[in-house]
């Protein structure tokens, strides 16, 4: 509730529903085809962005206007939306344009400057959400609009209000995008350190120093013969489930001599949840293993557990082949998350993953920080968006993973890659906080600026203007002169 005391004397606090006329849309029938592709815009709730609506992704017909509660609204309609996730948004109507019943309209009207309800709409959107109704996708209703306290300033003092609003945003928004520009520079230049990395353009110093190291086919040469009399000892002894991973493909690189060229097919160890193996909701447990989703992955590098489900130890050792280990590296290889990838530092106790998630590790062949890195990298992403891009439900699959081709260094040159890529990311990191922090103030100053405004605090009053509560008075009488006339002009002569 406005406290009185704190607006300036010429101002009067009213309800929105007492100085403005509200109605929602409707939806017309989408059984009937003849209702829909007409030249009629019609506005859905999603697109209302803080925008003017030029144009409309779907149109609706006359007939459906008759047959329906949806009407046409005018240019210049101030819309705000009633339901679900963009409750509270906003728009102005740039042409006339009928609405869902998601949306609610508020006519221009000679009390309250359109572009001030807007910002004082926008101002009081959390607190709207906060009245909102209902379970996931909040509601709010035409009564909670109505109901709704606005100060109201003198209509000459409304402009002047909007005119500051308007030149403080302008500089604000200029210095948002910048900011927004600097975040996006930050991306580019990640993913360029990375492929410099893995191009060996990082560490070309480093090699000329280190020459009398063995090169990665040497020592893939040599992990192919461990790995061979590992597998044949255990054939002798009886073992049979054995993986045959030997006999990996390899060469030497023509691009840097002591790097190898390979595939990543048999090098390292990869695996997901068997589909036959999910879990359910209901086999969750308060204690026992953990069960990571795609959900450990939203904190950067490192995977987080704090997200995590418990599952029994009966479900947990079926799948040993998913068994988590300090220093695996996880996936998510499908939905929303796709692409996104976590390394494991510090087990907290047993765990394994859901089926969205493949488990990763680089074996002798790649120390986990390097094939993290590797894996966030260019190449892989540049796959993970062409599933995104051509398919409806984009999935990775392990076969993408292993037959994902590299260039390898030696271990010992990946451990100086990995401190070189540290380095410079660490840098970008905090710039990428520093940003992240403006950007926030940048959105507190505007809240700061627009509580100013409607404590009248922004701009100066003017005691030449005419105060509300007359512009409120005149605007009475002049109507109910407005009625009178209606009625003279309708009565009836008398003889």
């Amino acid at each position: 509730m406005i406290d009185r005391n704190k607006i300036p004397a010429s101002w009067e606090v009213v309800k929105l529903g007492k100085v403005c006329e509200t109605t929602s849309g409707g939806t017309p029938s989408r059984k009937v085809t003849k209702y829909y592709g007409g030249k009629i815009p019609w506005v859905k709730s999603g697109e209302l962005e803080h925008n003017i609506i030029l144009d409309t992704e779907e149109r609706i017909t006359e007939e459906a206007i008759q047959n329906s509660s949806a009407k046409i609204f005018p240019k210049g309609t101030l819309l705000i939306a009633l339901y679900g996730a963009t409750v509270g948004k906003l728009a102005f109507l740039g042409i006339d344009a009928a609405t869902n019943q998601a949306v609610c309209g508020i006519f221009k009207n000679e009390i309250i400057n359109s572009k001030f309800l807007y910002q004082y709409l926008f101002f009081q959107r959390p607190n709207l959400i906060g009245q909102s109704f209902g379970g996931a996708q909040p509601n709010i209703s035409q009564t909670i609009l109505k109901e709704l306290e606005i100060p109201l300033p003198p209509l000459s003092e409304q402009h002047r209000i909007i005119s500051k609003i308007e030149e403080l945003f302008s500089e604000l928004d200029k210095g948002i995008e910048s900011l927004k520009t600097a975040q996006r520079q930050l991306k580019v230049y990640r993913q360029a350190v990375l492929k410099w990395a893995f191009e060996g353009r990082l560490t070309e110093e480093w090699r000329k120093e280190n020459a009398h190291l063995n090169t990665a086919y040497d020592y893939l040469r040599q992990v192919s013969e461990i790995r061979k009399k590992n597998f044949l000892e255990a054939k002798k002894n009886g073992i049979k489930r054995i993986e045959k991973n030997y006999d990996f493909e390899f060469r030497q690189s023509g691009e840097i001599n002591t790097w190898a060229n390979a595939t990543l097919n048999k090098l390292i160890y990869i695996a997901g949840r068997i589909g036959w193996r999910g879990l359910t909701k209901d086999e969750y447990t308060t204690e026992g293993p953990l069960f990571l989703s795609v959900y450990s992955l939203n904190y950067g590098k490192y995977v987080e557990f704090k997200d995590a489900y418990h599952i029994s130890e009966e479900r947990y050792l079926e799948s040993p082949e998913i068994m988590l280990k300090d220093k695996d590296i996880l996936l998510c290889k499908d939905g929303a998350g796709i692409g996104k990838i976590g390394i494991i530092n510090k087990l907290p106790s047993e765990a394994t993953v859901n089926s969205s998630l493949l488990v990763i590790r680089g074996m002798e062949i790649f120390i986990p920080e390097f094939l993290y890195r590797l894996l966030s990298g260019p190449k892989l992403q540049s796959i993970v968006r062409k599933r995104i891009t051509g398919s409806a439900t984009p999935h990775l699959f392990q076969n993408d993973i292993r037959k994902f081709e590299l260039l390898i260094p030696p271990p010992e040159e990946q451990v100086q890659i990995v401190s070189e890529i540290d380095t410079r990311l660490s840098v970008c990191d905090k710039l990428e906080e520093t940003i992240t922090t403006a950007l926030q103030q940048s959105e507190a100053l505007r809240q700061s600026i627009l509580k100013k405004a409607f404590e009248g605090k922004l701009v100066e009053q003017n005691p030449k203007d005419e105060s509300t509560a007359k512009l409120l008075e005149r605007i009475k009488a002049e109507k109910a002169a407005e009625q009178r006339n209606v009625y003279r002009r309708n009565k009836p002569l008398t003889k």
